[in-house]
């Protein structure tokens, strides 16, 4: 990373007291930290030693950095209007939005975490009707409620319902009395590699296991069958 850093304006103030004392170019250089041709280009472009302002040297660094940045993707207005109608009128989720856009080859290729951030961030530029009142987040599914981000905690998403207690299981499983009651497990490797799928009877301690190119659950149902 390039140890660079722009000139704040404090340098600015003090290449001014430089100028105005009658210091040398090298000297001011060396007082605020910088290299020579720094210094000699930012006295330059903001009027020369005649007429340097620090104040205005500053102002034209605030406007230059701003025109630099990448602009949003929402703050074109052809972008914000699409995706404004599509909540409002057609009533898509932004994960809908950005998933048609994709399937349909739009030139508008937005992500869907980007729209709800624009959304929570100022309503997507739409005028609130009223103080307090919630705007676009009311008409997502969850109406304006809490957003739930994936891997969060008390997330629930993924998980299986009303499943039984492995408490309730037949007391001949239980006690490893039967033949005939196998337990599955996966053992998984790196992330999106292999797995290996293990079935062991709980009377016999009998194995039987396969390798699995990955550990979806199409893969190790069909692997199990």
């Amino acid at each position: 990373m390039s140890p660079y850093t722009h000139l704040t304006l404090k340098d600015r103030e003090s290449i001014l007291l430089g100028i105005s004392t009658g210091k040398t170019l090298d000297t001011i250089a060396k007082e605020i930290g910088r290299s020579k041709s720094t210094v000699s280009r930012e006295i330059a472009r903001n009027g020369g030693w005649r007429s340097y302002s620090a104040a205005t040297a500053q102002d034209r660094y605030r406007r230059v950095r701003l025109a630099s940045r990448r602009p949003r993707i929402l703050d074109r207005p052809g972008t914000r209007d699409a995706v404004i109608r599509y909540i409002t009128v057609l009533h898509w989720s932004p994960e809908q939005i950005a998933g048609r856009l994709s399937l349909e080859g739009s030139p508008i290729r937005i992500s869907y975490s980007t729209i709800y951030r624009c959304i929570y961030l100022d309503n997507l530029g739409v005028p609130l009707k009223s103080h307090g009142a919630r705007g676009l987040p009311r008409l997502l599914r969850h109406r304006g409620k809490t957003r739930k981000i994936k891997g969060t905690i008390n997330e629930r998403r993924g998980r299986f319902n009303d499943v039984p207690s492995i408490h309730d299981r037949p007391r001949s499983a239980e006690n490893r009395s039967w033949f005939g009651h196998w337990e599955g497990d996966t053992v998984r490797g790196k992330t999106g590699h292999s797995a290996l799928v293990t079935l062991v009877d709980r009377k016999s301690r009998y194995l039987l296991s396969k390798r699995t190119a990955n550990a979806k659950a199409d893969t190790v149902r069909d692997v199990m069958i």
